[in-house]
C-alpha cells in the first residue's frame, strides 16, 4: 500500500510541475507576442516612419533615407535621389 500512495504522489508532483511548466511556456509566449504590439505603439506614436528594408542612398551626402521622404529628380533617363532639399541644393552648386 505504501508503494501504491508513493506512486501517486509521484504522479502528482510529475503533473504539477509539467502544469507549471506549459504555463510558464504559454506566458513567455504571450509576453513575446505583447513586446512586439508595444514596440509597433511605440513607433506609431513617435511619428517616425516603421523601418524598412527598402532605403535609398541620397546622392549627394550618401545618407540612407525612406523612399516616400526622398527627394527624387528625373532627367534624361536618369534617376537621381536626394536626402532633402538641401542636399539637392547642394549638389546643384556642385555640379
Amino acid at each position: 500500500m505504501s508503494f501504491l500512495l508513493r506512486a501517486v504522489f509521484l504522479l502528482l508532483i510529475f503533473g504539477f510541475v509539467v502544469y507549471v511548466l506549459k504555463a510558464i511556456a504559454r506566458l513567455s509566449f504571450h509576453l513575446r507576442g505583447t513586446v512586439k504590439d508595444v514596440k509597433n505603439l511605440r513607433e506609431q506614436l513617435s511619428g517616425r516612419p516603421a523601418a524598412s528594408a527598402e532605403m535609398v542612398r541620397c546622392a549627394s551626402c550618401g545618407a540612407f533615407v525612406a523612399p516616400r521622404e526622398a527627394v527624387t529628380i528625373s532627367g534624361r533617363g536618369a534617376k537621381q535621389i536626394f536626402c532633402s532639399h538641401d542636399c539637392l541644393r547642394a549638389h546643384a552648386q556642385r555640379a
